[in-house]
């Protein structure tokens, strides 16, 4: 089962790998794809796209569990824009008992980085409830955004917030406050936290491999990374530690809304910004994550019959 459909390539993946059915659920555009590089082939009847919502969705040809789930679920600090909830819901609802989940680990991570380059939006400083239907549109610096950091803006190690992985993972697991400690690898002041995360995939009593990451001293990919810019100067030291404490909250009123909070209590400051749409695993070491080679999915589905 793919949930998402995003690319369609962990569909085709898993058609190649030898699924005798895929089942696919999300985006039309990517699963027409499918579908055409699959025409006229004898992989042409495996493949098959649900519409509808996932809560109402009813599994084709009479099935009623699936073997393992697929899905390029990630978003940006994991949870923005991700398919957190779906991948959650249907592993409940249709993944049999000892099914597989791909990628299943995520960790967050967060570094200290100096300056960034940042743009100005207009706000209306206004409140509607005092001056409805009224505004007075000022320019302010953006609190958030996305995008890619170079490894040359880091000045703290890094420091690892949370480790999610699916297969036994809670949706309150995306509501959090974590304190943190970043060490200094220069003098510098502080100008934003960055946000990565690194994706793998782990068996029951196996090792953990790492499919890819969001690191800034990585090769970019589609996901950037999520940064928060400080206003108030905050001092890096080098080799000394920075004490923080960050929270991430799910707004219930937007789907994949994601609400962030950062103190830094040395220095009595705290700040709050939003943003909408822009057993085995627990705990798991950096060196956890180094690849010990490709994840062979004709295995994985061996392993599951």
């Amino acid at each position: 089962m793919d949930i998402g459909c995003r690319s369609g390539l962990l569909s085709m993946m898993s058609i190649e790998a030898g699924a005798i059915k895929v089942i696919a659920m999300g985006n039309t555009e990517s699963a027409d794809i499918v579908r055409k590089a699959i025409t006229n082939s004898e992989k042409e009847d495996i493949f098959e796209f649900v519409k509808g919502d996932i809560a109402q969705i009813i599994l084709p040809c009479g099935l009623k569990k699936v073997d393992i789930i697929v899905s390029e679920w990630i978003g940006h600090s994991i949870f923005v824009e991700s398919l957190f909830k779906e991948v959650i819901f249907a592993r409940d609802k249709w993944l049999v008992k000892g099914g597989h989940i791909i990628p299943n680990v995520a960790q967050l991570f967060v570094c200290g980085i100096s300056d960034h380059p940042r743009e100005s939006i207009e706000v209306n400083i206004l409140s509607q409830t005092d001056y409805p239907g009224k505004s007075y549109m000022v320019k302010e610096p953006v609190c958030l955004i996305e995008d890619y950091v170079n490894r040359d803006e880091l000045i703290t190690e890094k420091f690892l917030l949370k480790t999610i992985d699916l297969c036994t993972a809670k949706i309150s697991d995306e509501n959090f406050r974590i304190p943190f400690k970043l060490r200094g690898l220069k003098d510098s002041p502080l100008g934003a936290l960055a946000l990565y995360s690194d994706v793998g995939f782990c068996r029951p009593k196996c090792e953990l491999r790492r499919l890819f990451s969001t690191s800034p001293k990585k090769p970019r990919t589609y996901v950037k990374q999520t940064i928060i810019f400080v206003d108030d100067p905050v001092e890096v030291t080098k080799y000394e530690l920075l004490e923080g404490v960050l929270g991430m909250y799910y707004n219930p009123e937007e789907h994949r809304e994601v609400e962030y909070s950062l103190s830094f209590p040395r220095f009595e400051r705290e700040y709050s910004v939003s943003e909408s749409n822009s057993k085995g695993c627990a705990e798991v070491s950096e060196s956890d994550f180094e690849p010990k080679g490709d994840v062979d999915l004709s295995e994985i589905k061996e392993s599951s019959r």
